[in-house]
C-alpha cells in the first residue's frame, strides 16, 4: 500500500487546482473565502486519509481479509470526511461566510480524491483478470 502515500502530492495538487478555480467563479469575497477553506480542509483530510489507509493496511493480506481491512479504512475515511464537512460548514456559517461554497469545494476535491484512491487501491490489490475467472 505504499502506492497510497505516493499519491499525497497529487492529492495536494488537486486541492490547489480546485482552489485556483476561485479566480474564475463568480463569487463574492465571502464565497471565495469559503471556497478556499473547503478546498484546503478537503486536501488536508485527503492526506490524512491516505496516511490512515496506509497504516491500517496489513501487508500480506489477500482475499476476504484484505477486502475487510480495505472496507474498514474506507468507512473510517468516510466518517472523517462527514464530520469535517459538517463541522466546517457550521463554522463557516457562524463566521458569516458561504457554507454552500465550502461544501461544494470540499466535495469537488473529495470526489477527485476518491477516484484516485480507488484506482490505486484496485491496482495495489492486484485484481483477478477476467480471463482467470472463466475457466
Amino acid at each position: 500500500m505504499k502506492k497510497l502515500t505516493s499519491m499525497i502530492p497529487l492529492t495536494i495538487l488537486l486541492g490547489g487546482l480546485v482552489a485556483a478555480l476561485v479566480g474564475v467563479l463568480p463569487l463574492d469575497e465571502a464565497g471565495k473565502t469559503s471556497w478556499l477553506l473547503g478546498a484546503l480542509v478537503s486536501s488536508l483530510l485527503g492526506v490524512l486519509t491516505l496516511v490512515l489507509k496506509t497504516q491500517l493496511s496489513v501487508p500480506g493480506l489477500t482475499g476476504a481479509a484484505a477486502l475487510k481491512a480495505l472496507l474498514a479504512a474506507q468507512g473510517l475515511a468516510f466518517m472523517l470526511r462527514l464530520i469535517a464537512v459538517g463541522v466546517g460548514a457550521v463554522a463557516v456559517n457562524q463566521a458569516a461566510l458561504s457554507p454552500v461554497a465550502f461544501v461544494i469545494a470540499f466535495f469537488v476535491v473529495s470526489l477527485a480524491q476518491q477516484v484516485l484512491e480507488t484506482k490505486s487501491l484496485l491496482t495495489a490489490l492486484n485484481p483477478v483478470k477476467s480471463s482467470e475467472v472463466i475457466s
